[in-house]
């Protein structure tokens, strides 16, 4: 089965099963690789009968796909797997509170996913190349912008053409290594970081 880059909600019970929290753990797990309800089950610490009527809602939505059955000692393993990359509601369920919901149980699991990856990367990756952080092969910051909305849209879309850019680099395979990118941007009510005025006026 070849994913979709993206595939747009077009139902509200479409939305409504993907808001539920386990439902969008099981999806993160499925858009990158097939699994079993067994499998499931283990990295969710769930029982299998509780991952599989969840399979069942997404399977009947839509959401995932069954892509290979194996038997194996006399049982039928059946994998599923997303059946795209990503999830965006249309435009007539963007209100919905479901909606809201959705979106922000999907950025706690990309977060979580996050670091799963960093617990499990090799030791070599966290090694530092030299006391120029510029040198490193790991990058690790947060920074707060205040921006104006189309600002923001502005560095969103550069962010995404450079990843273009560098996923179109036609130079040769031999040297290069695979990294993990990820980033979250939303807008806060507060800073975390105080403003340097107010940093120096408490050290007077």
């Amino acid at each position: 089965m070849e994913q979709q880059a993206i595939l747009i909600l077009e139902q509200y019970d479409q939305l409504k099963v993907i808001s539920d929290p386990m439902r969008t753990k099981m999806l993160m797990h499925l858009i990158e690789q097939p699994h079993t309800g067994q499998q499931l089950a283990q990295k969710l610490d769930v029982s299998r009968a509780k991952i599989l009527y969840h399979l069942r809602e997404l399977e009947k939505y839509q959401l995932i796909q069954l892509v290979e059955e194996e038997v194996r000692g006399g049982n039928v393993l059946k994998f599923y797997q997303a059946v795209a990359r990503g999830f965006i509601p249309a435009d007539h369920l963007l209100n919905l509170v479901e909606t809201k919901q959705a979106t922000r149980q999907s950025y706690v699991e990309v977060l979580d996913r996050a670091k799963t990856r960093v617990l499990t990367a090799p030791d070599r990756s966290f090694a530092p190349r030299s006391s120029d952080v510029e040198d490193w092969e790991s990058l690790s910051f947060q920074q707060e912008l205040r921006l104006s909305p189309q600002q923001f849209l502005t560095f969103t879309k550069r962010y995404r053409e450079l990843l273009q850019d560098i996923e179109q680099d036609l130079s040769s395979e031999a040297d290069k290594k695979l990294y993990y990118v990820m980033a979250t941007a939303f807008e806060i009510d507060a800073p975390l970081v105080q403003a340097d005025e107010e940093g120096r006026h408490a050290g007077d």
